[in-house]
């Protein structure tokens, strides 16, 4: 492979379980080898580091009766910090260590077993195991809701609750503290059960309560202005973005975030803004990553929810809705934003083959400042051509 990816996208637990040989990266050796690996013979310049501890520290697991709970065992047998490892290896090699931390997917509980055999695509993925952060199962009143008020996303935190903001920027600083780690990575997709319409989620007591305010209207008994309810559940999260931002700053680190091509979330989420434009403007992220996607796995391509995909988006990156080609949208949207800016934008590639043309193409974009890889993918081609999670 002789293309140049200037990030390299390291979802460790994928490696662990699934990854052959220094590809599995479970040993201190193993991880010195593959990061050099990526300098040398694809240039980059940036690791983002999947941390496993929110699952694994911060959470319970579920799991029936007769699954084997391999990942879970899996790292539970690491016995070195990879928080110590990985930012002093990088460092070690010339690049950055980012710490990759998910912002919407707080885990959930197993579903009943009808559900499951009807909704997954693949037995080692959420359907006989399964986990939740022991701080949402404690607030469930903090997960988003519908307008009924009895169906709730879980997994998906209201950003809109103060609560909630102040929760997540502690979890990202207690995680940062004491180590060397040069910026966090916040990534927005999410492995939540996908909401049956785009307007279903964000009906939210704080939400209601502003809407109210700013509108008049009770948004759970009249109909309102869909558009500036959007904007009001993006502008919660483009607060908690800020608050994240000062915190990191202080400890000198900066900020990315990882968004789906667009201006709204998208599926499994919603319709609400992406203010992507404010993060800019403001000096709010430091880096954008653009084209993520959260109806695909990443490492074996697998598709997440095949069963529950929803309807209603208003722009939708599975199928294109709503939306130009990439390369047409970073010319025509995120270029002029971009050029000139302190601010730096990348494009993720990992849910598409190497494609030199393509890749070159995108590159050339002013604006642009370099693409993202799988290092799983990268590292596995024989798990990859397996093309299944099990063994």
């Amino acid at each position: 492979m002789s293309h140049h990816y200037t990030v390299a996208n390291a979802s460790w637990p994928d490696h662990l379980v699934f990854g052959i040989g220094d590809g599995k990266l479970d040993t201190v050796e193993a991880v010195e080898r593959r990061f050099a690996t990526w300098r040398e013979q694809l240039g980059t310049e940036v690791v983002q580091w999947r941390e496993v501890r929110t699952r694994h520290d911060l959470s319970h697991y579920y799991a029936s009766d007769d699954n084997p709970r391999t990942q879970e065992k899996k790292i539970q047998s690491i016995d070195w910090d990879d928080f110590a490892v990985v930012p002093r290896i990088a460092h070690e090699n010339g690049m950055k260590a980012h710490l990759y931390i998910s912002v919407l997917d707080d885990g959930r509980a197993l579903m009943t077993d009808e559900e499951r055999i009807k909704s997954f695509h693949n037995a080692m993925h959420g359907q006989h195991v399964t986990w939740q952060t022991d701080w949402s199962r404690q607030h469930p009143e903090l997960m988003t809701v519908d307008r009924s008020q009895e169906t709730r996303q879980w997994g998906v935190p209201s950003y809109s609750h103060p609560a909630v903001r102040n929760h997540m920027v502690d979890r990202i600083e207690s995680m940062v503290d004491g180590y060397d780690f040069d910026g966090v990575f916040l990534c927005l997709r999410s492995q939540c059960r996908p909401a049956e319409h785009a307007d279903q989620f964000g009906f939210d007591e704080q939400v209601c309560s502003d809407m109210l305010r700013e509108t008049g209207k009770n948004i759970l008994e009249e109909d309102f202005d869909l558009e500036a309810w959007r904007r009001l559940l993006g502008s919660y999260f483009t607060e908690f973005l800020r608050e994240a931002k000062s915190r990191l700053a202080s400890r000198g680190m900066t900020l990315s975030v990882g968004t789906p091509r667009g201006d709204v979330i998208g599926p499994p989420l919603g319709n609400w803004d992406l203010q992507w434009h404010i993060w800019v403007e403001e000096g709010i992220v430091d880096q954008l990553v653009v084209n993520q996607n959260s109806s695909q796995c990443p490492s074996m391509w697998h598709q997440l929810w095949p069963m529950h995909r929803g309807y209603g988006f208003v722009q939708n990156y599975i199928d294109g809705k709503g939306m130009s080609s990439l390369a047409d949208q970073l010319r025509e949207i995120y270029s002029p934003v971009f050029t000139g800016s302190t601010a730096e934008l990348y494009v993720a590639r990992q849910w598409s083959e190497p494609n030199t043309r393509a890749e070159e193409e995108i590159r050339s974009i002013p604006g642009v400042s370099g693409l993202v890889f799988s290092t799983f993918r990268f590292d596995n081609p024989e798990a990859v051509a397996r093309g299944n999670w099990v063994a």
